[in-house]
């Protein structure tokens, strides 16, 4: 679909030029009816001349005085030319020469106007008024050349054409400035969204123009709700897990019951079953906290966070005196949930440490298409035959095996919740294991068909 702006762009400059046009032809007509107008009128008052001049004599024959004709009816096909009509009795102008004009029927009192082609192809305006002149019916015709007229018409239509096309390029430029500016309050907020989205801002400014502040405020309130409802879900599986823990520490107790001794069999079965139900907890429980992609306005600062948690894990591994070093862009700031982050570095920079000899290695790269994360070691790796394995396990519990197990499903249903996915291989750097969390942008996420 177009935008917006395209839209009233195209819908404004389609109307402007069909008023424009309109307006030229309303203008033009006009104008050619008031030249005619114009002409009819000084054609009446030639009439009105030549009929003072007008008599007829002791025989009866119709006389027109010279000095009531003006001088340019006397040049041959002058573009002015009359006709007198009384009876059988005719007068033309000299400058009809050897032509004549159309005889008009018209009683006395009566006129008539027509376009007619006269002498030479000439495009004549004939006005007619019939008279009664004592007694006997008389008519008067004038036709005069219309080209004089069209010439200036013509000439009008141009300039005007002109300036219309200059007032309509100005009103074009400054209607798409409106526009513009109009629409500038939702580039505004298009631009807060992008904000949002990356985590710079945690709300929209509701200064908007009025049409646009419901909208505002009502994506402030569902964005406020849904960081509510997750700190109530989060602090309610908090508590749910402290509140398991005690039920399965009594059973792991009882399991190792001195009662049991004699059983050993049905003591370690039911040992299995506890740390199974115990991984199964702890899985289900971390994967209802997160938070995933769904949450806009949520930012991590791994250049912040980092150092903190390597600290920790150095501090886990003491034993093995790991050299656990990074590489991060200039602007590490993920646009994603703090926790959900913590949770899944955690997990591969464990795993990672758990295995490495005495080298790990973590690698974050952004880019527009999303955000890519690499934890290398230098362990014995995993053989090419077990990675597909090993992409499978956490989908149940009872599939997985010590050493790559709860921590790495748990990092998978983070970069699932993400719409991301984890890779699995060597080290080039290192030579040991590779995990490689890929997680999208929100943007190529929303435009994946």
């Amino acid at each position: 679909m177009r935008s917006i702006q395209s839209r009233l762009g195209i819908g404004f400059t389609v109307s402007l030029i069909a008023v424009f046009a309109l307006q030229w032809l309303v203008v033009s007509v006009t104008m050619r009816n008031a030249s005619e107008a114009g002409m009819i009128t000084h054609i009446e008052h030639d009439i009105d001349n030549l009929l003072a001049g007008l008599s007829f004599d002791a025989a009866g024959r119709l006389q027109l005085a010279p000095d009531r004709v003006e001088k340019y009816y006397l040049p041959p096909f002058s573009g002015n030319y009359f006709r007198v009509v009384s009876g059988d009795q005719l007068l033309r102008s000299r400058s009809l020469w050897d032509q004549d004009l159309p005889g008009v029927a018209l009683a006395a009192g009566q006129q008539e106007s027509r376009h007619l082609a006269g002498p030479r192809s000439q495009s004549l305006l004939l006005y007619a008024r019939a008279f009664e002149l004592r007694g006997r019916p008389v008519v008067i015709s004038i036709a005069k050349d219309l080209a004089p007229v069209e010439q200036e018409i013509r000439r009008f239509r141009n300039r005007y054409a002109l300036v219309s096309a200059a007032a309509l390029a100005l009103l074009l430029a400054l209607q798409a400035w409106l526009v513009r500016q109009g629409l500038r309050p939702l580039r505004t907020t298009r631009a807060e969204l992008e904000r949002l989205e990356r985590g710079e801002i945690d709300s929209l400014d509701e200064n908007v123009p009025a049409e646009l502040r419901p909208l505002v405020k009502e994506l402030n309130t569902r964005l406020l709700a849904m960081k509510q409802r997750l700190a109530r879900s989060r602090q309610a599986l908090g508590n749910l897990a402290h509140a398991m823990k005690t039920p399965l520490t009594l059973l792991m107790h009882q399991a190792a019951d001195e009662r049991l001794h004699g059983a050993p069999e049905l003591s370690r079965g039911m040992t299995a079953q506890i740390q199974a139900m115990k991984q199964l907890v702890d899985r289900e429980l971390k994967r209802a906290r997160l938070s995933g992609a769904a949450l806009p306005g949520a930012c991590f600062d791994i250049a912040a966070e980092l150092p903190a948690l390597i600290e920790t894990l150095r501090s886990l591994y003491r034993d093995k005196e790991l050299e656990i070093t990074s590489r991060l862009p200039p602007a590490a700031v993920l646009p994603a949930d703090r926790e959900d982050m913590l949770e899944l570095l955690g997990n591969l920079l464990d795993n990672a440490c758990k295995w490495a000899r005495s080298r790990v290695r973590v690698e974050v790269d952004i880019a527009a298409s999303g955000i890519t994360l690499r934890v290398h070691d230098d362990g014995p790796g995993c053989p090419p035959q077990d990675l597909v394995q090993l992409a499978q396990r956490g989908a149940r519990l009872d599939e997985s095996a010590p050493g790559h197990g709860l921590g790495l499903a748990i990092a998978m249903d983070i970069a699932a919740s993400y719409d991301g996915i984890l890779r699995f291989g060597r080290s080039e750097i290192l030579g040991g294991f590779l995990v490689t969390a890929e997680l999208p942008s929100r943007e190529s996420v929303s435009a994946t068909p």
